[in-house]
C-alpha cells in the first residue's frame, strides 16, 4: 500500500504495466491483465481466442513462467497473484533489450537469444502444470485449427488492404488448400515448448548474467506445443526491427549449431519447418497490424508493414513452399 506506482508500458492486447516502487527494494513490475471476455463464435460454435488459443486469464503466464524457472531458464519471478482479477506482481528483470540505443538489433543478443531456444529445445517440457488449489494449466497444441486462422487473418484483414476489396470465396479457398497442404510438411516436424512472441519487445538482455541466464523472457502466456522452429522463426524474423537477411542466416546457424552440437537433429526438417512457420507468422502479422490500426485505432503498427512483406518474400523463397508462394503472388500479396 505505500509503495508509488507509475505507467510502463502497454501492448498490442489489454494487458498493461505499471512499476512498482519501494524505498529501499529493488522496484517490481505490476501486471494487469484482466481476462478476457470471448468474442463472438466464429466458428464450431467457437470463438477466435479459442480456437487460437490464446490465453484468457494469468494463469498460463503463472504456469509457463514456473516451468521456465524449474528448468533454469530467467521467466520473472512471481512475488504475488490474484488470479480472478488478474493482477500480478513480478521480478523485474531487466530494462535493456535486444537493440542498441539507436534501435538496431545487436548480434550477439540475437545469437545468444537462438542458443537459449537450442537449449530450451532439447528439454521435455510437462503438458499439465498445477498454478494453485484447484487450479491447472493444460499447454495446448498449436493444431491446424489454430495454424489455419491464424492465416486467415491476412485474407480478413489484410488482403482488402493492400488489394482495395474483399477477398473471393474462390481466392479464400485457394488460399485454405495450399496451406493445408503445407501445414501436412509439419506433421513430421519436432515439437516443443513454442513462447509463440520470441522478438525484441520480449526479451531482456541482462549483460551481467552467464548463460542461457543473460536472456529474460516475458510474454509468454499463449505458449503452446508446437513445431520447435516457430520461435526461431519470430526471432529472426522480428517483427519489430528490421534483420538484414545475413543476421537472420547467423541467428538460425547460431540456434542449429547449438541443436547439432547435442546430436539427433534434423537440419533439412527444420530448415522446412523454419520457412513454413516463418510464412505462416508473416502472414498473421500483415493481418494483426492491419486489424490494429483499423479495429483497435492502433495505426502505429501500420510501418512495419514494408518489413513484414520482405520477411514474408525470405520464407517462400523455399522450396516446400513453392504452391503457396504461387498463390501469394497471384494474389499480388508480396
Amino acid at each position: 500500500g505505500g509503495a508509488s506506482r507509475r505507467f510502463l508500458v502497454g501492448d498490442a492486447s489489454a494487458r498493461a504495466y505499471e512499476t512498482v516502487s519501494l524505498p529501499g527494494r529493488a522496484d517490481v513490475i505490476l501486471m494487469n491483465a484482466p481476462r478476457r471476455p470471448d468474442g463472438p463464435p466464429i466458428r464450431d460454435g467457437k470463438p477466435y481466442s479459442q480456437i487460437a488459443h490464446l490465453a484468457e486469464s494469468v494463469v498460463p503466464f503463472v504456469a509457463i513462467a514456473r516451468v521456465l524457472r524449474e528448468a533454469g531458464f530467467a521467466a520473472p519471478e512471481i512475488f504475488a497473484a490474484d488470479l480472478d482479477r488478474g493482477l500480478l506482481l513480478v521480478e523485474n528483470l531487466g530494462a535493456d533489450g535486444v537493440l542498441d540505443a539507436e534501435g538496431r538489433p545487436v548480434p550477439e543478443r540475437y545469437l545468444a537469444s537462438a542458443e537459449l531456444l537450442a537449449g530450451m529445445h532439447g528439454k521435455e517440457w510437462p503438458a499439465r502444470i498445477a498454478v494453485a488449489e484447484g487450479a491447472v494449466h493444460e499447454v495446448p497444441a498449436y493444431d491446424r485449427a489454430a495454424l489455419a486462422i491464424e492465416t486467415e487473418l491476412l485474407t480478413d484483414w489484410y488482403f482488402p488492404h493492400a488489394a482495395g476489396r474483399p477477398v473471393s470465396p474462390a481466392e479464400r479457398e485457394a488460399f485454405a488448400a495450399a496451406w493445408a497442404a503445407t501445414f501436412d510438411i509439419l506433421d513430421g516436424v519436432e515439437k516443443s515448448l513454442v513462447l509463440r512472441d520470441f522478438h525484441s519487445p520480449n526479451i531482456i538482455w541482462r549483460p551481467e548474467r552467464t548463460g542461457s541466464d543473460r536472456v529474460g523472457l516475458i510474454d509468454f502466456q499463449d505458449a503452446l506445443f508446437g513445431p520447435s522452429a516457430y520461435d526461431v522463426a519470430s526471432l529472426a524474423m522480428d517483427a519489430r526491427v528490421t534483420i538484414p537477411p545475413e543476421l537472420e542466416r547467423a541467428t538460425v546457424e547460431a540456434y542449429c549449431a547449438a541443436r547439432a552440437a547435442r546430436g539427433g537433429f534434423d537440419r533439412e526438417g527444420f530448415e522446412a519447418a523454419y520457412a513454413i512457420m516463418a510464412a505462416q507468422r508473416n502472414s498473421k502479422i500483415l493481418g494483426i497490424f492491419v486489424r490494429l490500426n483499423l479495429r483497435d485505432g492502433k495505426p502505429g503498427y501500420m510501418k512495419h508493414l514494408p518489413r513484414i512483406r520482405d520477411y514474408l518474400a525470405r520464407a517462400l523463397a523455399h522450396p516446400a513452399l513453392s504452391a503457396l508462394r504461387a498463390f501469394y503472388e497471384k494474389a499480388g500479396i508480396l
